[in-house]
């Protein structure tokens, strides 16, 4: 192979991962929308995980930990999506779509998935638990108002909490 074409080949490498970082869109995506794939969700397990991710963030904050979920750009492959939590065959997965690295609460990305019971109904339907058993993906709803996002972890850690997006699927 001459030098040219393997520079060409570098060159058409690099704009095919470049294609991995244009972000998916932030609004929601219900996957009974055209084109998409219904993913039979057990809305049980949906609930569980919302209500597990904000049990998780309060054990964590209790215990010194941190209370955010974290993707580093250089730990992140341009189109991994990173596993969350699971239950039962519900899997709640996370995808960097930014170049900068990114955190959000456990808390936010619970509200994302299923605001609550309590939640007003606005907030319902913004959230992917407004797709049903179809399953779905968006943005992290984030609540900017929350002192964490003040906090001395994420601030020093230079992340953003914009580019992530969560995806509700069921197991292969």
């Amino acid at each position: 192979m001459r030098f040219s074409q393997i520079l060409c080949s570098l060159a058409f490498a690099g704009s095919s991962a470049a294609i991995c970082l244009s972000p998916e869109p932030s609004q929601r995506i219900c996957y009974n929308d055209n084109g998409a794939t219904p993913q039979n969700l057990n809305m049980k397990e949906v609930d569980f995980i919302a209500r597990y991710l904000r049990s998780y963030q309060a054990q964590a904050l209790k215990a010194g930990r941190s209370p955010f979920w974290k993707m580093n750009e250089a730990d992140a492959d341009n189109c991994a999506e990173w596993q969350v939590t699971t239950k039962g065959k519900t899997w709640a997965l996370a995808k960097l779509v930014g170049d900068d690295s990114a955190a959000v609460t456990f808390n936010d990305i619970a509200n994302t998935i299923d605001p609550g019971a309590k939640a007003a109904d606005a907030d319902k339907e913004k959230a992917l638990v407004k797709c049903g058993t179809a399953g779905g993906q968006m943005g992290v709803l984030v609540n900017i108002t929350d002192p964490l996002y003040q906090s001395k972890e994420f601030l020093d850690g230079g992340y953003t909490n914009q580019g992530l997006v969560i995806k509700l699927v069921h197991s292969p």
